[in-house]
């Protein structure tokens, strides 16, 4: 019988000490969890864990820079830094080999370890995520954000977010969820999260042309009113250009596909983990 357990570990990274809750089976296959941008691990995957950990599953859940209890950044950073960082916390947890469940920034990190790790790699679960980089207008757009987020925002940016991030059918649907989720946003320290930003938005690398080299089994996720990374062309390039990977559209969707509709990302996720495990 699998043992139960559940505890948090601070993790010396790359990218600085990164927060990390360890539970579910201690002695079952791995998945780490990486959120998207201005989302800690609990808001972005929370929904995800129970389902995980009645399969067998263990769960590395992972607060990036600046989210949940782990610091700030310092200093603007690469995806292949957090790359690096998601296998140090492999490494502090003595896993060998994980699933990389990545929601929009995690699936942008979990591309990069499945491209320089890919022996450490079972699976692949890329929810509303882009291997592309960015443009010069882009670029501008994205120091003009950073600029607002550092000078702040009337009635604070997480209303911002919460309006860019989720469907309008989410926020009348879940009522509860939107205000909590500005709120969260709203406390993060707003010069941590304006060089994630920059790093995340602004200075990403392209991968495209690298995706045929991935051969973990790869399931990708898209919300239909995706407006931050839509399905075509960011969730197409994934599915188009791995081998074999499946894709999944969501209706009435947009950018937080497991905490919009964590039902059916979940029977997604058990459907295509169970053969794994």
């Amino acid at each position: 019988m699998s043992t139960p357990h559940s505890g948090a570990l601070i993790v010396s990274t790359t990218l600085g000490p990164l927060h990390v809750q360890d539970a579910g089976p201690a002695d079952g296959p791995v998945a780490l969890l990486w959120p998207s941008l201005y989302s800690d691990g609990e808001t972005s995957w929370g929904a995800q864990l129970a389902g995980l950990h009645a399969l067998g599953w263990r769960t590395l859940l992972v607060d990036p820079p600046g989210t949940g209890g782990s610091a700030p950044a310092s200093r603007r950073f690469t995806m292949e830094e957090c790359g690096d960082a998601a296998l140090q916390v492999l490494d502090d947890a003595g896993v060998d080999r994980a699933a990389f469940l990545g929601l929009s920034w995690g699936g942008i990190m979990a591309l990069r370890v499945a491209l320089i790790a890919p022996h450490r790699v079972t699976a692949l679960v890329l929810s509303n995520t882009t291997a592309r980089g960015v443009n010069f207008g882009d670029r501008l757009k994205v120091r003009l954000i950073t600029l607002v987020i550092r000078v702040g925002v009337p009635g604070g940016l997480g209303r911002l977010v919460v309006g860019g991030m989720l469907s309008d059918y989410s926020r009348r649907h879940d009522t509860g969820f939107a205000p909590r989720f500005a709120e969260t946003v709203n406390n993060l320290d707003t010069v941590g999260l304006a060089l994630a930003t920059r790093s995340v938005l602004g200075d990403r690398s392209e991968v495209i042309d690298a995706l045929h080299r991935i051969t973990a089994p790869t399931l990708v996720i898209a919300g239909a009113e995706d407006k931050a990374l839509p399905q075509a062309p960011h969730s197409d390039d994934l599915a188009d250009r791995i081998v074999g990977a499946q894709l999944v559209v969501l209706p009435r969707v947009a950018h937080l596909a497991p905490r919009e509709r964590p039902s059916e990302v979940e029977a997604l996720i058990k459907e295509f983990l169970a053969p794994l495990g």
